[in-house]
């Protein structure tokens, strides 16, 4: 089984365009990517060739996994190993732990409820320095592309369709599901947006630059200018996602876990006097 911490420093000073399946995706120039370095996030291999795709839904994203989709052997993995090996056949794992790298997100306790996003990966101190094989997330598999990225030694961090919002109804460059689990999507991308935002300045105190690239000449309006792109390039103004997949929301579970950490911190302050 492969580590991601075998890929740190193996790109040093270089640029590394983090590619997300946002809708800005649909319409920007793919040539710019040609010969780049180059980390996917989840399903963004369906609109333009990667070097690497990093995921935490193995069986959503990763073609090998997915039913009617050829196999792309030219893609490197880097995903999460105790979560590919609940979600796939054993075939599948061991495909998966000869090819993929693997990386672990858990550091803290979860203090959020299950309509949030876990708090278990908000780490910056993994932002800070590449720390064993930890990378940051907490509401976007974006911001653990990004770490990545720096962790291999990218001096400036290019994000390209990680909008952070739907442009005209579209959430996707692509149709794709989503999983919203019963929040709205503006709230959703959101946290999303402040995830990144709260990386910046660590990355910036290693010296490393995180911008975002759009194809838009104007960020006054830019829906418009993608309906513009869309008509010149003829690309569908609209693609509806499918069906969202978030899991039902464990409610009772949560309440009753978080009264029994309660419940202990009590009793322990009770028997300390």
């Amino acid at each position: 089984m492969k580590c991601v911490s075998e890929l740190y420093d193996r790109y040093s000073g270089s640029d590394i365009y983090v590619v997300g399946t946002g809708a800005s995706l649909r319409v920007f120039p793919l040539s710019l990517l040609e010969n780049k370095i180059t980390i996917g996030l989840n399903q963004t291999w369906k609109t333009v060739p990667v070097r690497y795709s990093i995921t935490i839904h193995p069986d959503l994203s990763v073609p090998e996994f997915m039913p009617d989709q050829p196999p792309h052997p030219e893609m490197t993995w880097i995903t999460k190993y105790e979560k590919t090996k609940s979600v796939v056949t054993p075939e599948q794992l061991k495909y998966a732990e000869e090819h993929f790298y693997f990386f672990e997100m858990d550091g803290r306790p979860n203090t959020q409820p299950p309509n949030k996003p876990p708090d278990t990966g908000r780490v910056l101190d993994w932002v800070r320095r590449p720390t064993e094989n930890k990378l940051y997330l907490w509401t976007s598999i974006a911001q653990a592309g990004v770490n990545l990225a720096a962790n291999m030694g990218a001096k400036n961090i290019f994000l390209i369709g990680c909008d952070n919002c739907a442009l005209l109804g579209n959430n996707h460059a692509h149709q794709q599901h989503t999983r919203w689990r019963n929040a709205t999507p503006d709230t959703r991308y959101r946290e999303y947006y402040e995830g990144l935002a709260e990386m910046r300045p660590v990355l910036r105190e290693r010296g490393i630059n995180l911008v975002s690239l759009t194809p838009f000449l104007s960020l006054e309006a830019p829906e418009q200018d993608f309906m513009r792109l869309c008509e010149e390039l003829d690309r569908p103004t609209l693609i509806e996602s499918t069906a969202d997949i978030s899991p039902k929301l464990d409610y009772t579970q949560y309440y009753r876990d978080r009264f029994k950490k309660m419940a202990y911190q009590v009793r322990k302050m009770i028997l300390a006097r």
